[in-house]
């Protein structure tokens, strides 16, 4: 009961930091800062997901132990090592793309972003292993540091500089996930990397072969889900991009709400799949789908009618006549919402391959969609663009999970 408990606490700690810093900083910065500060929080968002198929997903399958336990020794140092390489490379990466931004004038050569990006990734990383270790006090603990942190830097500029540039705000909050993923990290790997042989590196290829239809299917849903920031960001700049940001904010408990009803809705429906009970299973779905479409539609309208006060109260009157957006938006939350019911069905079923390939021909369509419809109707189509990519999938996923269940109660 006090892990899960503990592994609640983390959550809560975790959506307060990111949903208190953006607010903060729709409020504080210009629209422009703000705008460069979503580009590379994306990008470490997506960066992490790549580190999650790369590594992480390893030590998830583990069993819960310290890491120097025979079952997890050999594997933790392996993945230490490769992320550690991973982190090397961002950071070049990063280097090298804000150069070449700068010399584009596009807003968003952030050096600060150096820093940003490989510590954030280092702190999702520690975090990843104390779950997976069954250690969710540590992965509190190390959270609610991270928001003490962040919210001492932070909202130390916030009382120093009237606007901080998205650099201060970079450098602020790399320092916060920087230091605690340093700290976390010397208590996590003491005593596993003496005597590591780097030559060790080979045994990583068994490991890689199998993180293939997980890297598809982790690559092909960051690219549906945030492909729009990379087209806006390049076409429109970032004042465009933070009025797209700003508009979801509110809307994004609603994916959290489907992630949720995922967590715990899987084991019921795993015990549904051994039970036969196929009338029990889809019935469970099917009252997710209609609770999450209403609880999309009813949140969206509220914030829609209470934008103007939102935008004056809130966001320091800023983006006041982007209300529209959050229309398009709700959508996009309440098929964001089905995706997941149908995508945890699916998961439960085994059908990872039908879902990376699904996933993949979505993305393909919204990643086209999103290029024609900015380019015709201005930024808020990536919107739109988005969404279609969203139905596209639902509903091919829809059509590959009818088709299975109806096998499995032939056989």
């Amino acid at each position: 009961m006090t892990r899960y408990l503990a592994s609640l606490v983390e959550q809560a700690l975790w959506s307060t930091l990111n949903l208190g810093v953006n607010l903060l900083l729709i409020r504080l910065c210009a629209p422009q800062d703000y705008g460069a500060f979503a580009f590379w929080s994306t990008s470490a968002f997506v960066l992490a997901s790549v580190q999650n198929a790369l590594t992480v997903c390893h030590l998830q399958v583990l069993p819960p132990a310290d890491g120097l336990h025979p079952a997890r020794f050999g594997v933790e140092r392996l993945m230490h090592a490769v992320t550690g390489l991973f982190l090397a490379a961002v950071a070049g990466l990063i280097a090298v793309a804000v150069a070449s931004l700068g010399v584009g004038g596009a807003g968003f050569a952030n050096p600060a972003a150096v820093l940003f990006v490989p510590a954030f990734l280092l702190q999702q990383y520690i975090r990843a292993l104390a779950f997976s270790r069954g250690q969710p006090v540590t992965a509190a603990v190390q959270t609610g540091l991270v928001l003490a942190l962040a919210t001492v830097l932070v909202g130390g500029l916030a009382f120093a500089v009237k606007a901080p540039s998205a650099d201060m705000v970079l450098a602020a909050l790399g320092t916060a996930y920087g230091v605690v993923g340093v700290w976390g990290g010397a208590r996590a790997l003491k005593g596993q990397m003496r005597g590591f042989a780097w030559r060790s590196l080979a045994g990583f290829g068994g490991y890689a072969a199998q993180s293939g239809w997980i890297f598809l299917g982790v690559t092909t849903t960051e690219l549906l889900a945030r492909f729009y920031t990379f087209v806006v960001a390049g076409f429109y700049g970032a004042a465009a991009l933070a009025s797209l940001s700003a508009t979801q904010l509110l809307l994004r408990p609603v994916p959290l709400l489907a992630s949720s009803w995922s967590m715990v809705a899987r084991a019921d429906l795993a015990r549904r799949r051994e039970a036969d009970d196929w009338g029990g299973f889809t019935g469970l779905g099917w009252i997710a789908l209609s609770g999450g479409a209403a609880v999309a539609g009813v949140w969206t309208l509220l914030i829609w009618q209470a934008w103007p006060l939102i935008a004056a109260r809130l966001f320091n009157g800023k983006y006041a006549d982007d209300g529209w957006m959050v229309l398009l938006w709700g959508v996009s939350a309440a098929l964001s919402f089905g995706q997941v019911v149908v995508g945890a069905s699916l998961q439960v079923l085994r059908a990872f391959r039908a879902l990376a390939l699904s996933n993949a021909a979505a993305s393909a369509v919204a990643a086209v969609a999103i290029l024609i419809v900015t380019r015709l109707y201005g930024f808020g189509g990536a919107i739109a663009g988005t969404a279609a990519g969203q139905a596209f999938e639902f509903l091919v996923m829809g059509a590959v999970l009818l088709t299975t269940i109806r096998t499995l109660k032939a056989t």
